[in-house]
């Protein structure tokens, strides 16, 4: 660890890992910055290309990685303890979900709570025959956005955080995304394939977070204008960026145990507090009421949506909704997995997949069904123009021009702005110090060794946020949101391998697992 520390930054780098995704995104940056139309014409099509052909594989691959999960906690081996069975976990319940939470969806709810009900609100599937702005298509807009922001999205995270945690925790293999290919490659996966995964997962974080920073700057942003009436300049936008990525930054730099803790417990504070404001000033009934019925219309439509890409009409929603979803996930998911992995010490499987994949799933749900349903709601009944606002100022201001219809609105906007900024630091900062981690030579091998080196996670940090900047002035944020996308395909390929390595290693698990003993070992056999 020391020896590490001491070493310049250019020592620090694993350089295999380091530089296939540097130079990809370097030729990204340039392409977005001296040809944007040409650069996002050319990333739509090939990402148009993926949907077309590969919708199918996306929709039963996610599916799978969902029943995946669910396997893996609740079957006999969910009792198995992630470190051996004297491993003591590192965070509290209550901390580890809200990074969960944060790491996972939170920047996408508070930008997309109100923005996607009142889109599915306005414009229904063609498929289901319902009209527009009728009281059925208000209330698919609920399921649907249950459905996209729930069981399938942390079913792609936790089904690469089980089988990491296992191998690095239990079988005692580098902190790294392609050690969850161990059980299957054996050392083999130490060589050039597992460089080339590793750097493809790196590729596609690095560029999502980017492209989260621009639209997470672009909403607040929208908010400042709406609230103060600042208009958006590219010095705006500047400072915006250098405070979010200084303030991720830094909390990255003070590790998991207090920046990253400390904000994600914040945050998930602050969604608490402004789902109670909803529902006390909010149509509170009709929010109830909503919610439920959404609820059961979810689980009961879910087999049908999860898998239905409607063949005959050929409308592209699924294409352009669920799937289009699910490729942005995939692309998150190995170093979100990474990261969930790295925050599961001395917990069960099983407490593993309630915790990361039923607990933010249930709070998904119940935030677009308080914001999504008051927004119809208002809409439908009250003729309150959300949607013209929307359509005027763009989705970035969904949720101000929801907040504009209740009291203590200036509140309510600034918390909604303060909700946004720390949404995306929690997910940056964890991030930061995943990639931090996996790019630094001889790192990770241990669990005292996961927090990476201050330099590698400044660099990272600076990197991210410059990379937003850039294409944030130049207009390639959109495009390289669509490359980043496009690496969800070769990704879907990786995560369904990896549950396969891991089916392998459980059904051998005390072959693998280096901290297994008498007593585990007759928890596990007994469950």
């Amino acid at each position: 660890m020391d020896r590490i520390r001491k070493k310049g930054f250019w020592e620090m780098i694993n350089k295999q890992i380091f530089f296939p995704p540097a130079i990809i995104l370097i030729i990204a940056v340039l392409l977005g910055l001296f040809n944007p139309v040409g650069f996002e014409k050319g990333a739509s099509a090939v990402l148009d290309w993926v949907l077309k052909y590969f919708s199918w594989f996306y929709a039963s691959g996610t599916t799978i990685l969902l029943l995946f999960t669910i396997w893996a906690g609740f079957s006999k081996y969910g009792n198995i303890k992630l470190g051996g069975p004297d491993a003591k976990p590192e965070l509290s319940t209550f901390s580890w979900f809200a990074i969960s939470l944060c790491a996972g969806i939170a920047i996408g709810i508070v930008f997309y709570g109100v923005a996607e009900p009142m889109d599915h609100y306005i414009n229904p599937p063609p498929f289901l025959g319902i009209a527009p702005k009728s009281i059925q298509s208000g209330e698919c807009a609920l399921w649907y956005s249950f459905f996209h922001w729930s069981f399938h999205t942390y079913g792609i995270y936790v089904s690469m955080a089980v089988p990491l945690a296992f191998i690095f925790y239990n079988c005692k293999k580098p902190y790294k995304v392609s050690s969850a290919l161990y059980p299957l490659a054996g050392n083999k996966i130490n060589g050039k394939l597992g460089n080339l995964i590793d750097a493809i997962a790196i590729f596609a974080i690095v560029g999502g977070v980017a492209t989260s920073l621009g639209l997470g700057t672009m909403q607040i942003g929208g908010g400042m204008k709406f609230l103060w009436n600042i208009n958006p300049t590219k010095l705006v936008w500047f400072v915006i960026i250098m405070v979010l990525t200084f303030v991720y930054t830094m909390s990255s730099y003070t590790g998991l145990q207090k920046g990253i803790k400390f904000l994600g417990e914040s945050n998930a504070y602050l969604y608490f507090f402004l789902i109670a404001f909803m529902l006390v000033f909010g149509p509170t009934v009709h929010i109830l009421n909503s919610t439920v019925t959404s609820i059961g219309d979810y689980f009961s439509n879910l087999l049908n949506i999860s898998l239905y890409l409607d063949p005959m009409g050929k409308s592209g929603w699924t294409s352009n909704w669920s799937i289009f979803y699910w490729a942005w996930w995939l692309s998150f998911g190995p170093l979100v997995g990474l990261f969930f992995a790295r925050c599961s010490y001395g917990r069960t499987i099983r407490e593993v997949v309630t915790v990361n994949l039923i607990a933010p799933s249930a709070f998904g749900m119940i935030w677009f069904g308080v914001f999504g349903s008051s927004s119809i709601y208002l809409e439908h009944f009250k003729n309150a123009g959300i949607s013209k606002l929307i359509s005027e100022s763009g989705i970035e201001v969904a949720l101000f021009a929801l907040f504009k219809q209740l009291p203590l609105s200036s509140l309510t906007m600034i918390l909604g702005i303060l909700a946004v900024s720390i949404s995306f630091v929690t997910l940056a900062n964890s991030m930061t110090s995943t990639i931090a981690s996996m790019t630094t030579v001889g790192f990770g091998k241990t669990r005292e060794e996961v927090e990476a080196p201050a330099p590698m996670k400044i660099f990272w940090g600076l990197a991210m946020g410059i990379l937003a900047y850039v294409l944030l002035i130049g207009g390639g944020i959109s495009a390289l949101q669509t490359s980043v996308i496009v690496c969800g395909l070769p990704i879907l390929v990786i995560q369904l391998t990896v549950a396969v390595s891991y089916v392998k290693a459980m059904k051998n698990y005390k072959k693998y697992d280096l901290t297994v003993n008498s007593e585990n070992e007759s928890v596990t056999d007994k469950s």
